[in-house]
């Protein structure tokens, strides 16, 4: 929950009701004033309990839809990981409302089985637990990275292999795909496709170690689904991805629901029951500002286009209530010069060299490449400019290995900004 000092309208723009965060990345333990308590707010944190700094979703509610029940998902979330966080809220109707934070767990079959599994098991749980709260009378909104994508259009590379029959059946008979479809089918409206049913190009995520977000080459993997007889109360769902600074970007959505009354009871839960936190509330516009240090000096939340989305301006009922979801916190970025040789650099140059030495074979190689740095990168094939060196980092005999490709980021085929199929390896 961090914007630059220079979006310190992103706040206004917003002017939302709830607002949900996934990925949150916070034990309680560093949970500060500055965080938990906003001016006319509740803030309410899902942590997780096995890893420090891993997953963790956050809600914060306005002061005047104060929900009455706070729940955490024990019988969905996997291992304690912190990703489900449910409000639930009174209205005037003989139906409740429960607002679902979810942040599924991100899995694919071809790379861990294991994990792709707890995936499944995760909307299988999710699915349960929505059926369980409407035969309790309790309309249920599901908003967050689901991590799937639920059609063709909502990714870039499935959208471009449309034509490629086996690609397309194998793409849609996922079974993570089958089970979120499913889910959707029978019990919810995606916010987003109801009012946009065809727009191509409408990503929330991209591969920033690709630099996707470049060309916009993304997926659509972030969601706020309502009941489905919420049609008429959709009024408005924008993706906006004019506000940078993560791989994420929100989505906005509004929502005509005047019925929700406040609890006059603020739920243990909530941060301001929490002991260790001493101090006078913060403004949401502070919570806003506040700056994310990169090596790279980026900003989050760093709006490029000042323009306000539609209605979004507009003063809010008294009970009226929005829906949004904001990105994930930016990994550190450094920017290094081909030129240079980095402390990383010569220490794995000097490892090639060591083992070069050992096996007596490539030693002047090895041994050119430590007092001299590293060779000039070659030039791409389909572009004719100075190739990237990147590292294997996926587990397999090619772990560590050093390679050259396509410095451009990666991007539909076809298109002249996008980056070729150039590779080579640097490590014979």
């Amino acid at each position: 929950a961090v914007v630059s000092t220079q979006s310190t309208g992103i706040a206004t723009k917003l002017n939302a009701d709830v607002i949900c965060f996934q990925e949150t990345k916070i034990s309680r333990s560093q949970l500060d004033n500055e965080v938990a308590k906003v001016d006319g707010f509740y803030s309410f944190f899902s942590f997780s309990t096995t890893k420090r700094g891993y997953s963790g979703v956050a809600t914060y509610v306005s002061k005047r839809l104060c929900p009455y029940k706070v729940e955490f998902g024990s019988d969905v979330d996997i291992e304690s990981e912190g990703r489900i966080l449910v409000t639930y809220h009174r209205t005037t109707s003989t139906r409740s409302l429960a607002i679902i934070n979810a942040y599924v767990p991100c899995g694919y079959e071809s790379e861990d089985i294991d994990r792709y599994n707890a995936k499944l098991k995760f909307f299988e749980d999710l699915n349960s637990l929505v059926k369980r709260l409407d035969d309790q009378c309790i309309d249920v909104i599901l908003v967050g990275d689901l991590n799937v994508k639920a059609l063709l259009i909502d990714s870039a590379e499935a959208y471009e292999n449309r034509k490629n029959s086996i690609f397309v059946s194998a793409w849609h008979n996922s079974a993570d795909k089958v089970l979120f479809r499913s889910m959707q089918d029978e019990s919810f409206t995606d916010c987003f496709r109801f009012l946009h049913p065809s727009k191509t190009r409408s990503y929330t995520c991209w591969n920033s170690g690709l630099n996707a977000r470049v060309n916009n080459y993304g997926t659509r993997i972030d969601y706020v689904l309502v009941p489905k007889s919420f049609h008429h109360k959709i009024q408005y769902c924008e993706i906006l991805s004019d506000v940078t600074g993560s791989d994420h970007c929100p989505v906005l959505a509004q929502l005509d629901i005047e019925d929700i009354v406040a609890s006059e009871i603020v739920p243990p839960e909530c941060s301001i029951h929490f002991p260790e936190l001493k101090g006078e509330q913060q403004r949401l516009s502070s919570l806003f500002k506040r700056k994310l240090e990169t090596d790279s000096g980026s900003d989050v939340f760093n709006s490029t286009n000042n323009k306000k989305p539609k209605n979004i301006s507009k003063k809010v009922g008294p009970k009226q209530s929005k829906l949004c979801f904001k990105p994930k916190d930016m990994p550190k970025t450094t920017i290094r010069s081909q030129n240079v040789i980095y402390p990383d650099e010569i220490t794995a140059t000097i490892a090639v060299a060591s083992k070069a030495c050992s096996d007596n074979s490539n030693v002047g190689v090895s041994v050119k490449m430590l007092l001299t740095g590293l060779p000039k990168p070659p030039l791409c094939s389909g572009h004719q400019l100075k190739s990237a060196l990147k590292t294997v980092t996926k587990d397999g005999e090619t772990k560590g290995k050093r390679f050259y490709c396509c410095s451009l980021p990666i991007g539909p085929s076809g298109l002249v900004t996008s980056r070729c199929n150039f590779f080579k390896w640097l490590d014979k």
